[in-house]
């Protein structure tokens, strides 16, 4: 297998370009990384993430190809027993069958009713069909791969009800491919007969959910286990007999992170997880055959079909292991981040910052793009957002455990200085213009003010509202801008800490205000007319640079505020499928702004749009569609020529912003 790209083609090996969306110059990262699966040759490692399938070659753990990122949001794969196709799910409901050699997808397939992820795939023995399960007990499909037809459907009884959504239903056909095997609610699994679609068997004994089901190489025994760790081994000639019942085998350890298969030489195999220590055991003889000792906590691992090899991922590491060997392959890859959740340039542009959910900072060289490195603490997890002070030489981020901190970026090794007091998770923070003030503002709905030039001495802290989104600085300094959760976005004098203004939630009765489709804004208009009271408030919000105005989003719509009455001056009807603008941010000159949205399910889109707007005008002079899911976070390099996007999917878009300035 040569590297391919979508777009670059052959032997492009820069992956920051592989299969980039229509107008992005890079991407920083390779997306979330969900399924794993080596391919029956040994060869390759196969990684589902949410931008695409990823190629990985083992023995150097280099990206060969990326394929399938034309929705991206993989759930499921899955390889053909003789490793020349492959079955991908995603969590749309879609399944493509991929000749691997040929590089070509052979076929489409779509689960059926209800809009679900794909959670479980399997070929049949004979590779001539498929199943599929989806992330709720609504059926199970089968389909031919020749034709593509739907041969069978096997739905679950309705009077059975989960009393959660499972991560996975596990499906097993039996070795001579006469019935399938599937999960069912109540702890329970179910045994069909593909040929007459008759459900033969309902299996009970189980005390939580089934999460894995297989067979044996003999065939002569099939194993089910559930979330507990509860495994029970089954005569597979007695499963439809009347009162069929299993030969229970007691898990060494009990734990809910496991993976199973059988070894070359036929023993039951499990690898378990807990924090750092992984360790495979031989179920039948209770024995431990291998421990080992990570680096870091193991959020992710795969077993090898023979049981030979294990892939382990931390945060944001993949590395694959040979069970008993002293410590894992050399090699391995860095760039499968968590959820991008907030970004920044740096004041003199040379420097992108960008915060993940799980926990680091990545600082970056703009121009090289290459990692400088990476701030983390004991305890920073979930970063929601990140600020550089006005000199550049502090950055500020908060956390999910209640702590704000701030580093200097001089001394990246050096511990961050840490305030305390809030009493909630924090959403934002934001230095002040001039460098002086730092606020910080949590789900309480309480504004943290801390004097800098103080040792970041305690200024004081607001009383409490409703969770705060987002808060902005006036370019003065003088006023900060929140968005809260509830019926409010206020505007504060921001040196005594006093609420002076809320900003109009009225709609406007004038339609010269409104931007957008005719129907949209007649229907808005209508509303208005009728009295109805909006109350939905902004989630991001923005100042211009020239204080003059704030936007902010509300469902569908961008609107534009005047900072001398608070009123609103415009407002900016988004196209059908944009769902919420989640992330808003003006060019430096002011003439523009970007908005950034959410994916919204079914509307027909597979990216999710940034927009640029006019701000004089409301119009929409550039389109990119560009990440799969969520739009996190936007910002803008301080000279305006570069735009960069932070995703749900984990990664970062860099986009060349000066042919759309230079030609407007």
């Amino acid at each position: 297998m040569q590297p391919v790209s979508e777009k670059t083609g052959i032997n492009d090996t820069d992956v920051t370009t592989w299969a980039l969306p229509e107008e992005a110059i890079a991407r920083l990262g390779r997306g979330i990384a969900g399924p794993l699966e080596f391919s029956p040759d040994g060869k390759y490692l196969a990684v589902g993430t949410w931008i695409g399938l990823w190629w990985y070659e083992l023995a150097t753990m280099e990206p060969v190809a990326l394929w399938e990122t034309e929705r991206g949001m993989l759930s499921a794969l899955k390889f053909s027993s003789d490793g020349a196709l492959l079955a991908t799910g995603n969590r749309d409901g879609q399944i493509k069958i991929w000749d691997v050699q040929n590089h070509r997808c052979l076929a489409k397939m779509q689960r059926m009713g209800r809009f679900d992820r794909v959670s479980e795939l399997v070929f049949s023995p004979d590779g001539q069909c498929l199943a599929a399960s989806g992330g709720r007990y609504d059926a199970v499909y089968i389909w031919h791969l020749e034709t593509g037809e739907q041969v069978a459907k096997f739905p679950v009884d309705e009077e059975l009800q989960p009393r959660y959504r499972p991560p996975a239903i596990p499906l097993a056909f039996s070795p001579d491919g006469s019935i399938l095997i599937g999960g069912t609610p109540e702890n329970t699994f179910s045994v069909w007969d593909i040929e007459t679609g008759e459900r033969r068997a309902h299996l009970t004994g189980h005390s939580a959910l089934v999460f894995y089901l297989f067979f044996s190489p003999c065939g002569e025994f099939l194993t089910s286990v559930d979330r507990d760790g509860g495994l029970h081994k089954w005569e597979v000639d007695k499963l439809t007999t009347k009162d069929p019942r299993p030969i229970i085998i007691s898990m060494p350890e009990t734990t809910k992170s496991v993976d199973y298969t059988y070894s070359a030489e036929g023993v039951l195999l499990a690898a378990t997880v807990s924090g750092t220590t992984l360790t495979v055991w031989d179920v039948e003889r209770s024995r431990k055959m291998a421990t080992l000792t990570y680096k870091e906590i193991i959020r992710r691992f795969h077993l090898s079909r023979t049981g030979s090899q294990l892939v382990i991922g931390g945060p944001d590491t993949i590395q694959t292991w040979n069970i008993g060997d002293p410590a894992p392959q050399s090699t391995a890859t860095w760039d499968h981040y968590w959820v991008c959740g907030s970004v920044k340039f740096s004041p003199d542009g040379q420097t992108l910052a960008a915060g993940y959910w799980s926990g680091g900072i990545h600082l970056r060289d703009v121009q090289e793009l290459k990692l400088q490195t990476t701030l983390r603490c004991e305890g920073l997890s979930t970063i929601r957002s990140i600020d550089f002070s006005p000199c550049g030489n502090k950055l500020a981020a908060t956390s999910y455990d209640k702590i704000v901190r701030v580093w200097d970026i001089g001394k990246p090794d050096a511990p961050p200085i840490e305030l305390t007091g809030h009493q909630a998770v924090l959403y934002a923070v934001a230095f002040s213009p001039k460098g002086n003030l730092l606020v910080s503002a949590d789900a309480n709905g309480v504004l943290g003010i801390w004097d800098v030039e103080r040792d970041y001495e305690r200024q004081m802290f607001t009383e409490e509202t409703d969770w705060i989104w987002s808060i902005a600085f006036s370019p003065d300094g003088k006023h900060l801008i929140s968005a809260h959760d509830k019926e409010k976005a206020l505007l504060w004098d921001i040196e005594n800490g006093e609420q002076i203004a809320e900003l109009s939630l009225n709609r406007p009765r004038d339609a010269t205000k409104y931007k957008g489709n005719d129907r949209q804004i007649q229907r808005i208009l209508r509303h208005v007319e009728k009295g109805s009271v909006d109350k939905r408030t902004p989630k991001a919000i923005a100042f211009s640079p020239d204080g003059d105005l704030i936007a902010g989003d509300v469902l569908g719509q961008i609107r534009l505020w005047d900072t001398t009455t608070y009123e609103i001056c415009m407002v900016i009807c988004l196209p059908f499928g944009c769902g919420r603008a989640e992330a808003l941010t003006f060019s430096p000159c002011g003439r523009y702004l970007v908005s950034g949205a959410s994916w919204l399910a079914g509307t027909g889109t597979d990216k999710v749009s940034i927009r640029l707007w006019e701000v004089a005008t409301g119009e929409n002079i550039a389109t990119f569609w560009s990440h799969p899911t969520d739009i996190q976070s936007l910002a803008f390099s301080p000279d305006g020529t570069l735009l960069v996007s932070g995703s749900y999917d984990g990664t970062m878009l860099l986009w060349d912003m000066k042919p759309y300035f230079s030609s407007h």
